[in-house]
This record gives structure tokens, sequence and C-alpha cells, in this order.
């Protein structure tokens, strides 16, 4: 093995130990045991003469030029995938991989199970789903096709954005929560009500609630859970933790089984927009614009027609 390939090589185990956070964790996804990854890096080090991770057995920091060195190489990599999906596309035929990110709510009851089938239907595709919690950085990411919830305009010119569905979102509570409440008729009874916040939103505690006719009120709620997933806070609510915001489509199954019920009916938080964010047309490889087209087809089927790509400007 030359000198160039060698580093080249451990270049690409810096970026895999770095994004699994360990090397535990890097070796179980790349199949080289720990031991040999430590190696690696080491050498990787001492070729370099440069410390790359600060590591003991009680942390792992990666420093500042192992953070520069591992930009390079993810950068490196992400132009090997693009090269290799534009020699899978010259064959006119979905293959090679496919990265897509969203958040673990979306994962559970859209993404996920289109991903499902569309990778038994496409074989030679190779899809990776990260469930995140919605709020990570997209330009941070290395993935074609990243999949987020705003509640406002999605701007950046490095970007395609293509506006999916609006979600519409309800106050749900366990029976017994809505019950217990002095009026769970009116927004304004819910002032101070034990509640379950959810980390998206910058003041968990403060909510901005609409109606057709009365128009908007914000009330403060008593938080006493908060997570960054709506997955975690529907089990809140079902367990009786107190009232949530939540996806109204989440609901179905849990108001038909009165795990939940609604609360101040006809009050509901503002609408969420789901986006999916590209870097650009010709980038997007065949796989990622079939997934894409599935998936805008999935969410006109609960929402109706999703508007048209664009590209955003600063």
């Amino acid at each position: 093995m030359d000198e160039e390939g060698g580093v080249a090589e451990d270049l690409m185990l810096l970026v895999a130990v770095i994004e699994a956070g360990g090397f535990s964790a890097a070796s179980q996804r790349v199949g080289i045991p720990v031991s040999r990854l430590s190696r690696r890096i080491a050498a990787l080090e001492k070729r370099l003469n440069v410390r790359l991770i600060a590591r003991s057995s009680r942390s792992f920091k990666v420093t500042d030029i192992g953070q520069r060195m591992y930009e390079h190489g993810a950068s490196i990599r992400a132009a090997t995938q693009r090269a290799v999906s534009a020699a899978h596309d010259s064959l006119g035929e979905p293959s090679g991989p496919l990265r897509i990110s969203c958040p673990m709510a979306l994962s559970a009851f859209l993404v996920g199970p289109l991903a499902i089938g569309f990778s038994a239907r496409h074989p030679a595709v190779a899809i990776t789903l990260d469930a995140t919690d919605g709020r990570a950085s997209v330009f941070s990411e290395p993935v074609d096709l990243w999949i987020r919830p705003s509640d406002q305009s999605l701007r950046d010119s490095s970007w395609v954005m293509r506006k999916l569905m609006d979600v519409p979102y309800m106050l749900a509570a366990s029976p017994r929560v809505r019950d217990a409440l002095p009026d769970a008729a009116t927004a304004a009874g819910l002032r101070g009500c034990p509640a379950i916040g959810w980390t998206f939103k910058p003041r968990p505690a403060a909510w901005l609630l609409r109606h057709a006719r009365d128009g908007e009120l914000e009330i403060d709620v008593r938080v006493q859970f908060t997570s960054d997933s709506l997955m975690q806070i529907k089990e809140a609510a079902i367990a009786g933790l107190g009232v949530a915001q939540l996806p109204a489509m989440m609901c179905v199954a849990d108001l038909e089984a009165h795990r939940l019920v609604a609360v101040a009916p006809g009050w509901a938080p503002p609408l969420m927009s789901l986006y999916a964010l590209y870097p650009s047309r010709r980038d997007l490889t065949i796989a990622g614009r079939m997934f894409l087209d599935e998936l805008c087809k999935a969410a006109a089927g609960i929402a109706g027609p999703p508007a048209p790509p664009q590209a955003s400007h600063s």
C-alpha cells in the first residue's frame, strides 16, 4: 500500500470514528476491531505529526485540527459518492447510496415506511435513514435528502427546498388529565395547566394558540416534562403528564382508542410546514428523485398537492 493510499483510507476511518462518537461505535459500523481502529488513527497522527483525537478511558474529544481533517474527509467522501452515483445514473436505473435524514416522528409515520418499501423495490439502492430530533443543522449533515419541519419559511441559496405539506396540530391529553382541568373547553382555561413541552419551540412553556373565529391567544402553561421527540411527548400525554401539542395525524389511533382526547376543541397551535431539502436538482441522483417523487405523492395523499420545487434566495 502506498503512503497516499494509506492516508486516504485512514482519513475515512477518522471520519467514521468521529461521526460514531467513539471507537467502539465506529467498530460496529465499519466492521474493524477497536484495537485495529485505534492503531490506524494513531498511525495517521504519527504520519501527520498532529493529535487528531484527545482520548482517554473516560473521554473522547476531537481536536481543532482533527475537526478540520474530519471536514476535509467528509467532503472527499461526499464527492466520491456523487461520482459513484453519477456512474450509476448513467445506467438509467436507481442504484447507489441514498442518505435521508428526518425527525423521529416522521420516520415512524411517513418516511420510514416509504423508505422500506422503496428499498424492497429497488435493491440496488443502499438507503441510510437517519432519525433525528428535527433540529440539527441541515448544512452540517452529510445527507442527500433532508426532511425538516418548520413553522417559518426556510431560506438558503445553496439548497433547493420543496414544501411537502402543512401539518395541522392539536391539543391532546389523557382522559384523566382532561377531566381534571377546571375548563378544558377553552384556551383561556388552560392557563397554568400541567403540560408537556417540546424543545423544538424556543419557549416550551409559552403556547400560541389560534381559533378560526376567536383569533390568537398566548398562554403560559406549567411544563413538567419536556422532550425533543414528538413520539416521547405523545407517550407522556398518554401517561397523564399533561396537555401536549401534537400533529393531528399522530393522534388518530389514540383518539379512537380513547387513550387521548381533544382539549379546547377549535383551538390549535400554528400549522407546521414540512419541507424536503436537497443541494440542487442536478445533484439529486435518480434514486433521490424517485424517492422524493414518492414522498410528495404520499404527502399529497395526506394534505393535498405540495408546492412545486424552487431554489431559495437569501
